[in-house]
């Protein structure tokens, strides 16, 4: 008869990270051995149970199919028993590693639980499918999924020496009504190489970094933007002309629009769920946890 583990085994130390370790190492092997189990509701009978769980008949017979898949010849009885007894052995190393509670003490055991559950609770979302009426519908509210990006012209100006003298100058300057050129020229500015013409978003952050990118798609045609800091130098930014990203039609991004439409939907899933665990939960928080959601 095998005796169950004695109090020491749970103790922390040398013995018991070896012990977490080959619990672990021999669950990723069988693991790999037999495929993936189903976390759905185990089927109508079970052909085992461990500690009251039930193993289900689906788990089963899909560890079978893993062997077949593996075989050249067909499966024995030996072989069904060998898939069984792996499955047990599985379950009893799950229940054993949170006696050990290793969900909350091993990082990669609690990232691995973690995301399990994601994949679970996003499940029902991920199995059902929409029709083209709703694809349609979604994307005709969501244009941006697949609108391209804006082109950009633009004047830029710096200084490098980074002189707040001559940046307040150039300020000064484009409030008194001097035109860009004209207040660039005043301030001593150095231009900033782009190109004169119409650049998509991406072309002009490669060309003047990021932040001009951004500060011209926030303005209109005829503003400026800045002093902005492009790499700890004081930037301005002159948008001549602005085009607007053009709408594909659905039929031309269909599969984008399913995609996001099917992440969305696991998201609102998955938020559904945590907020079914929460109103479960007793959580208590800190009072220097700052401020508490849902709270008045």
């Amino acid at each position: 008869m095998v005796e169950p583990p004695s109090t020491q085994e749970s103790r922390p130390g040398t013995r018991g990270l070896l012990a977490a370790g080959a619990v672990l190492g021999l669950a990723a092997a069988l693991w790999g051995a037999l495929g993936q189990p189903g976390f759905g509701r185990p089927g109508s009978s079970a052909v085992a149970t461990v500690g009251g769980v039930e193993i289900s008949r689906a788990d089963y017979e899909r560890a079978l199919g893993a062997l077949a898949a593996d075989k050249r010849s067909p499966l024995t009885d030996a072989d069904a028993r060998r898939a069984l007894d792996r499955l047990i052995d599985e379950e009893l190393l799950v229940q054993r590693a949170l006696e050990l509670g290793l969900g909350n003490s091993d990082l990669g055991v609690r990232k691995a639980l973690v995301d399990a559950m994601i994949q679970f609770a996003a499940a029902e979302a991920a199995g059902r499918q929409p029709d083209e009426a709703e694809l349609r519908e979604f994307y005709a509210g969501r244009p941006e999924i697949a609108r391209t990006a804006p082109q950009l012209r633009v004047r830029a100006v710096n200084f490098p020496s980074r002189e707040p003298e001559r940046v307040a100058a150039m300020r000064d300057a484009l409030r008194a009504g001097l035109g860009f050129d004209a207040a660039a020229a005043s301030a001593s500015a150095q231009p900033v190489l782009v190109p004169d013409t119409l650049l998509p978003a991406a072309k002009l952050a490669d060309y003047a970094g990021p932040a001009v990118r951004d500060a011209a798609i926030a303005l209109n045609p005829g503003e400026v933007a800045g002093p902005i800091d492009v790499a700890g130098v004081p930037t301005f930014v002159f948008l001549l002309d602005k085009r607007a990203g053009e709408t594909p039609p659905f039929e031309a991004v269909r599969d984008l629009v399913a995609e996001e439409w099917r992440r969305r939907q696991a998201e609102a899933a998955l938020e559904h769920y945590l907020a079914g665990l929460r109103r479960s939960a007793k959580i208590r928080y800190a009072a220097d946890a700052g401020p508490v959601p849902g709270a008045s």
